[in-house]
């Protein structure tokens, strides 16, 4: 396999809108609207998963229907694959309950069906992952991913056996050591830009783990023969990002973003599943304690965006119009950044829309005030 040929697959994989093109498919699909949901369980189940996620294409139907700065891309877009039939021959939808947006796009869809604005939908399962710790929390999403799993089951009419589940979590963690290397080229000493690694860690969501896991070893090969980049290290922090857009901005400004706070970059992977355990329950601990979204546990956040800071120069918080959460987490990240003395500065637009003059005035003043941090760290 050439490595040139596997960057450009993964970043090919990334960016196919399969799951908004599947009306002529016989393949059974779930379509998920967050990465918070199990794959290992559906893939044992026998069924292919799909991650929704937003675009810069218009959404007219479901604008229609959604009230405007509530739903981010991926919920309109995957509204408007609704609205328009393209879900229709979708073994499943899931929708897990990892914000108020996406629990709301649950409702507004099972609304649809039953006011007769959607005439063939999917039957759509609510994944009521709940992010926070304790006994009797743990307890409870345990339960709910064996009623998943259960559900799914009954697509193909097979359910997954423990042996069936374990082999799926060690195919799985092997494309996650795979992603790790990748985020490896990406810290202190970056070999890769953001705007191209972010593809590549992506993909990890769109591809089946053995082929993941072999691209993505290929491709950290030929990274790792590249010199590093030169440049002010930036962290994109706030609302997690479903796209490179911003990384591609920032960029252009003489940074490179080296850490994204999403579970499309960096924390794509995450730590591995526990196989030394009951599968359902490792599974449920790993999705419920190891996402990033907006109902991950303040702390979590905190601790995740303090370790990072170690390793930047510069931040860029990303608070579009539709986030409800991570503005309100802004002032205590401010009060760190102060204190460390690391130049940041918030952008407010939509991430996949062009950005702002202001904004990109404010951009330019912080990466260009970076480097002389960079320098002095260095010496």
């Amino acid at each position: 396999m050439g490595t040139t040929t596997a960057i450009a697959t993964l970043t090919a994989a990334f960016d196919h809108a399969g799951w908004r093109e599947v009306a002529n498919r016989d393949e059974p699909l779930v379509v998920m609207s967050w990465p918070t949901v199990p794959a290992e369980i559906i893939r044992a189940a026998g069924l292919r998963p799909v991650v929704a996620r937003g675009a810069s294409t218009a959404t007219p139907l479901a604008d229609a229907h959604l009230e405007a700065d509530i739903f981010p891309s991926r919920l309109r877009h995957l509204v408007e694959a609704a609205l328009t039939g393209r879900l229709s021959h979708v073994a499943r939808i899931v929708i897990p309950r990892t914000s108020d947006p996406d629990y709301k796009c649950f409702l507004y869809l099972r609304e649809f069906v039953r006011r007769g604005v959607l005439g063939a939908l999917p039957p759509t399962l609510l994944f009521d992952v709940l992010q926070s710790s304790g006994a009797d929390v743990r307890d409870y999403v345990v339960d709910r991913t064996r009623a998943l799993a259960e559900a799914l089951a009954s697509v193909t009419g097979h359910m997954p056996s423990d042996d069936e589940l374990r082999k799926e979590i060690t195919r799985t963690n092997a494309a996650r050591a795979a992603a790790r290397r990748l985020v490896s080229l990406r810290r202190v000493t970056p070999r890769v830009a953001g705007r191209d690694a972010f593809p590549l860690l992506g993909a990890f969501w769109q591809l089946p783990p053995d082929e993941y896991a072999a691209l993505a070893g290929a491709a950290a090969d030929e990274i790792a023969l590249r010199p590093p980049l030169a440049g002010p290290r930036v962290l994109l922090a706030g609302a997690p990002t479903d796209t490179p857009t911003l990384h591609g901005v920032i960029e252009s400004c003489g940074g490179i973003v080296v850490d994204e706070m999403s579970p499309w970059g960096s924390d794509a992977a995450g730590d591995d599943v526990d196989g030394d355990v009951e599968p359902i329950s490792a599974l449920s601990d790993k999705y419920r304690s190891d996402s990033i979204g907006a109902r991950i546990p303040v702390a979590d956040l905190q601790r995740r965006t303090t370790d990072a800071l170690n390793e930047i120069d510069a931040v860029v918080v990303s608070l579009p119009p539709d986030d409800m959460v991570f503005g309100w987490d802004y002032p205590a990240l401010r009060e760190v950044l102060d204190a460390r003395h690391i130049p940041h500065v918030c952008l407010h637009g939509d991430p996949y829309q062009p950005i702002t003059t202001a904004d990109r005035a404010r951009l330019d003043t912080v990466i260009a005030a970076a480097p002389q941090r960079h320098e002095a760290r260095r010496g």
